[in-house]
């Protein structure tokens, strides 16, 4: 993906967060926040006017602050629920702190991991997100500066749950995009874990989809794909993979976990739970090759 930006009316921008540079999303912004490059990417903060303060990484949207309370609930909740009692979680690529904020809100989860490559992330996220930070400052976070497939690959420690937060394969993070990186979560699942992958728009990089279900499916036994609506993403839907060592795992779903959640999320829910897994027929098709 790529920014371009065009200026109007005088320091008002529009942002144009383009796919292959063929389509995309047009935001307006106010004006630019912050501006930097780390040893692994440009970092930038923006202020806009419908989406809040939204942050880029290497010319992508990977946050608002008006949606992506959506993508980091339907990232984080279908698995936590569908696991009988998630208490060590890890997080790949969780620098902005959304994934975190959801995966904290579950009082049995002991210890997360948050593996982030890039340490500016934080703290920018520290800065202009305070309200997504927060979970960095929990006695039960830690963070890893490291490559993820890196972290797996050498550190032996099982989770009950991993969540891969991945939001560019062409950039600082294109290891966990691989084969072996697949194989690698796999065996660092306890027996009943489950690890969700993001998989992109299912319309716009319909092969990035397709690819992750061929690359996962050596190592796990179940796997399955969900959307979510999300308005600052391209063509405002995204998809996820479930993946699990267990047979079968869709009808699990822990009601009495459940209902001290909902009361603060604002976009999941136990119909939506059922429902993103509900897919439109060119999707259908898509996944069955």
């Amino acid at each position: 993906m790529s920014l371009n930006f065009h200026a109007e009316s005088g320091s008002s921008l529009w942002i144009q967060n383009l796919v292959n540079g063929r389509s995309g999303l047009c935001i307006r912004a106010k004006h630019a926040l912050f501006c930097d490059s780390s040893p692994f990417q440009k970092i930038e903060v923006f202020d806009t006017y419908t989406f809040g303060t939204v942050l880029c990484l290497g010319g992508t949207i990977v946050n608002t602050e008006k949606d992506s309370f959506a993508y980091n609930e339907m990232i984080v909740h279908p698995a936590m629920l569908m696991h009988k009692k998630p208490e060590r979680v890890c997080i790949i690529g969780g620098g902005d702190g959304g994934c975190l904020r959801e995966v904290l809100k579950y009082s049995d989860v002991k210890s997360v991991v948050v593996v982030e490559i890039d340490e500016m992330v934080k703290t920018t996220v520290e800065k202009f997100f305070p309200v997504l930070a927060k979970g960095f400052k929990d006695s039960r976070t830690e963070i890893v500066y490291d490559d993820g497939y890196h972290f797996l690959k050498t550190d032996k420690s099982t989770f009950d749950v991993i969540i891969v937060d991945s939001f560019d394969p062409g950039g600082p993070v294109a290891s966990l995009e691989t084969a072996d990186f697949h194989r690698v979560v796999s065996t660092r699942l306890s027996e009943d874990g489950i690890a969700v992958f993001q998989t992109d728009s299912p319309t716009i990089k319909r092969d990035t989809l397709r690819r992750a279900i061929q690359s996962v499916s050596p190592f796990f036994k179940y796997k399955k794909t969900y959307l979510c609506s999300l308005r600052s993403f391209p063509e405002g839907i995204c998809s996820f993979l479930i993946c699990s060592n267990k047979e079968e795992i869709l009808g699990n779903f822990d009601k009495e976990r459940y209902k001290p959640i909902v009361k603060h999320c604002n976009y999941y829910n136990e119909d939506l739970h059922v429902g993103a897994f509900l897919l439109p027929q060119h999707i259908k098709k898509l996944l069955k090759g």
